[in-house]
């Protein structure tokens, strides 16, 4: 613990930064709070040291910003380079030495071992100190993962004793470091939101057209995230399958993504609202104060129509016609 103590190596905080940092609520704010600490304040060091994308960066800046505790710099420091999804060499020697030194390490080994109902090789143990090591995910997070990838495997073989194997949790770990899925309560609430895809997913792939009952592939489950989070209806997405249909000759999930996205834009809910909007505004009758000022025509102006029809008609009697 004396190193702690050393000269050059204590930070300070003010107690009213520490407050208002618990109060907010925000561990991505007090993080990024200590980084700049940590880095003199510079900011594009601090998000080089977090090595968070910009769509967890930016909103911590925002409330760093808004409770004054830092400066918004006229744009958003740079955000992390992106995730290299290079693996990490890791020989046998270092992976038992892991074993030996990190017990929350050799516990969640066996835990997995349980899980996935195998004895681990040499490179499932290279794939789970990769997701450990080098993503610095939490045990308890790696654990929820792992849970997650075991269901969509069970779902999309329809196989409920189905298990994956440890690439396939290592390419999921590098997909949920890369959305800033890396804390417990992130991954339970990431959980949360793909439980309501599940509950979406068959009905919005009968309404674009799917006849045989099967799982969405990924890009397709993408799109019907995205759709469930908008809160659209399963009666706007068959209206939006047909449009796109009729548009294109065919499905095209980006194309019906655009259509979806406008009427949410536009506050549209159900079909009705939609087809109300796309009709052109009636045109209003005239009110009186807007009518003509001769289209009630006077007594004097019939009389002069009446002398000028006489006129004609004397003159075409002389002339013959």
């Amino acid at each position: 613990m004396s190193a702690l103590l050393l000269p050059n190596e204590i930070l300070s905080m003010s107690a009213q930064a520490a407050r208002l940092l618990v109060e907010s609520g925000d561990g991505d704010g007090a993080l990024l709070y200590l980084a700049l600490l940590e880095c003199g304040g510079d900011a594009g060091r601090a998000a080089a040291r977090l090595r968070w994308q910009d769509a967890r960066l930016r909103p911590a800046w925002e409330r760093l910003a808004a409770l004054g505790l830092a400066q918004a710099p006229s744009s958003a420091p740079a955000p992390a380079p992106k995730q290299d999804d290079r693996l990490p060499e890791y020989s046998r020697g270092e992976i038992a030495a892991a074993m030996e030194r990190e017990p929350e390490f050799q516990g969640l080994c066996r835990e997995m071992e349980g899980r996935l109902n195998r004895i681990f090789t040499d490179n499932d143990l290279k794939c789970l100190y990769t997701i450990y090591d080098h993503l610095g995910l939490p045990a308890e997070v790696i654990l929820q993962l792992t849970g997650w990838v075991i269901h969509r495997e069970r779902q999309q073989k329809n196989n409920p004793a189905a298990c994956p194997r440890m690439p396939q949790v290592q390419r999921e770990a590098f997909r949920w470091k890369r959305l800033g899925v890396d804390t417990l309560e992130r991954a339970e609430d990431y959980l949360r939101r793909q439980e309501a895809v599940d509950a979406r997913e068959w009905a919005v792939l009968s309404a674009v057209g799917v006849a045989e009952r099967r799982p969405a592939v990924e890009k397709e489950r993408e799109y019907i995230a995205a759709w469930v989070g908008m809160g659209v209806s399963d009666e706007l997405i068959r209206m939006a399958y047909e449009r796109t249909v009729y548009q294109k000759k065919a499905m095209s999930w980006p194309y019906m993504n655009k259509i979806l996205q406008s009427w949410h834009s536009a506050g549209y809910q159900t079909p009705q609202q939609v087809e109300a909007g796309d009709r052109p505004p009636k045109r209003q009758a005239p009110s009186a104060k807007n009518q003509p000022q001769d289209f009630q025509p006077s007594q004097d102006r019939i009389q002069k129509n009446n002398d000028w029809l006489d006129q004609f008609l004397a003159q075409q009697q002389k002339g013959g016609g």
